[in-house]
């Protein structure tokens, strides 16, 4: 296998396991992949995805004051999650789900 050819494997293979949903080691383990070898590739495409618009810019929507999730989160350079009382766990766990999955790292349980 040429180096394109491994390098075009493994995007897919990253590429697939996104947009399955499940978490690496599962994926890894339904496929036969050596864990330590996929987190390697996915940091390579990781660093290679643009942050942003071109120029550098993200376009923020603003929502209503009360959103009616009961959560906010800020982004800076820690993240920080704020919770009410009476809030939407299903969209906090979604949220969560979705910020372990853009990890580097998978989120602990």
């Amino acid at each position: 296998m040429t180096k394109e050819e491994r390098r075009t494997y493994w995007k897919s293979l990253v590429d697939e396991q996104r947009q399955s949903g499940s978490s690496a080691s599962n994926f890894c383990r339904e496929h036969n992949l050596k864990v330590s070898q996929f987190w390697r590739w996915r940091r390579k495409f990781k660093s290679q995805i643009p942050v942003g618009s071109p120029d550098g810019f993200i376009e923020l929507i603003p929502s209503p004051k009360d959103s009616g999730s009961g959560i906010r989160i800020r982004l800076f350079n820690e993240l920080l999650i704020e919770v009410e009382r009476g809030f939407d766990p299903v969209t906090l766990r979604s949220v969560i789900h979705t910020l372990c999955s853009g990890s580097e790292q998978p989120c602990s349980r």
